[in-house]
């Protein structure tokens, strides 16, 4: 009776939940391994931490303007230009309570009841439910035979006269997949074309391997700038998850409704939040290097344990920090007929968390996060190892 039909379609975040009951199994003594969280497991560098203990110490306390401090707008407005060749100025860009607030401003600022959202197909979990509570309709396009990749002629097939948007992810989560550029130039051709918005998650930009660059597909020409929105934030390149702050870049005319949404819901980012991303855009973080590298070994030590087990394979990951590994084979055995079943029989058995592939729109599959300690991997890839031994015994 007071619950509202759009939330009805909403399923909760299968991440958050599965990382909770790992949570609460580790606080109740249980040795658990937890590999469903996304977040890096670093501390956000010390300048970062410092800089913002000395803006509470000064006061900096109280709200801010809606779009965010001007002074840190303009850092990101330099960010765009440095690292992406994008001009934007200040009132291209509003800062909000994390990447995922920034999406939901902007699905809620363009659509009405039932404009359609193009996503392709393995997507992030909130996705797809941020579509549904915006009253819009999310199409899922399977990229599976694509090698992961949305390609230009499956995005035409599948633009409808309701279609109002597209959401691009880059490095995508869960598979790591980076988008080249002659196909974000393809897939700008029919954005354009087709008088879409391009809602382009580039949250994990920074985080890349084997010498994979990144491009943003608003830098690829002043039409397709003029049809994105440009998705960013803290989180992942500065280890601030907890800090909430992210932000969007685009036409003018779609940052001032996103600002109307946020004076009625957030009224503003926090201060405290802000200021340490003014320290992280300012000053160079040292520390990432060594984070990426950490990443980065991480990434082959689990690749080389992969290689060693029957009955699964994966997708090399060229960004991010995931795994996306195809365990179907194991369907069948033991109670373990889809995603969820197996992540709960590796919980069970195992005592190691990862994330079904269901939540991401692909249920043949795990998700595995390699931003956990090294130590912690170790232990589990050999737990992994021996429960896939169980399974078929």
């Amino acid at each position: 009776m007071f619950t509202a039909r759009r939330l009805l379609l909403v399923e909760p975040s299968i991440t958050l939940v599965i990382t909770g009951e790992a949570l609460a199994r580790r606080e109740a003594g249980d040795d658990i391994m937890i590999l469903s969280a996304g977040e890096p497991d670093f501390i956000t560098p010390k300048y970062i931490r410092d800089y913002a203990i000395e803006a509470i110490e000064r006061g900096f306390t109280h709200y801010t303007e809606t779009a965010g401090i001007l002074p840190l707008r303009e850092l990101i407005v330099k960010k765009f230009k440095e690292d992406n060749g994008l001009d934007y100025t200040p009132s291209n860009i509003i800062v909000s309570t994390g990447a995922k607030q920034s999406i939901f401003n902007v699905m809620e600022s363009i659509l009405d009841d039932n404009d359609e959202v193009i996503i392709p197909s393995p997507y992030w979990v909130s996705y797809p439910e941020i579509v549904h509570l915006a009253g819009g309709k999310p199409v899922i396009v399977d990229t599976e035979e694509d090698g992961f990749i949305l390609t230009a002629e499956k995005l035409k097939k599948n633009i409808s006269n309701r279609t109002k948007a597209i959401i691009l992810n880059t490095p995508n989560n869960p598979t790591g997949m980076v988008y080249y550029k002659d196909t974000l130039e393809e897939l700008a051709d029919v954005i354009v074309e087709n008088d879409l918005l391009c809602i382009s998650d580039e949250i994990y930009e920074k985080v890349l391997y084997d010498g994979k660059k990144h491009y943003s597909i608003a830098a690829l020409g002043e039409d397709i700038k003029n049809n994105t929105v440009v998705i960013n934030g803290f989180s992942k390149s500065y280890a601030m998850t907890g800090w909430r702050i992210g932000y969007a870049a685009g036409p003018e005319f779609i940052i001032k409704n996103c600002l109307k949404l946020q004076g009625h819901s957030t009224s503003c980012p926090s201060s405290i939040g802000q200021a340490a991303a003014y320290a992280a855009l300012k000053n160079k973080n040292e520390e990432f290097d060594n984070m990426l590298a950490t990443f980065d070994k991480r990434r082959r030590y689990i690749m080389e344990k992969l290689d060693q087990l029957e009955g699964i394979s994966y997708i090399r990951p060229e960004g991010a920090f995931y795994f996306f590994i195809n365990i179907s084979n194991f369907y069948g055995h033991k109670g373990v007929n889809d995603s969820l079943s197996f992540c709960n029989y590796l919980l069970k058995n195992g005592n190691v968390a990862v994330t079904p592939g269901k939540a991401f729109g692909m249920d043949d599959y795990i998700r595995i996060s390699y931003a956990v300690s090294t130590a912690e991997i170790e232990r589990a890839m050999e737990k992994f190892k021996k429960v896939l031994e169980m399974l078929v015994e």
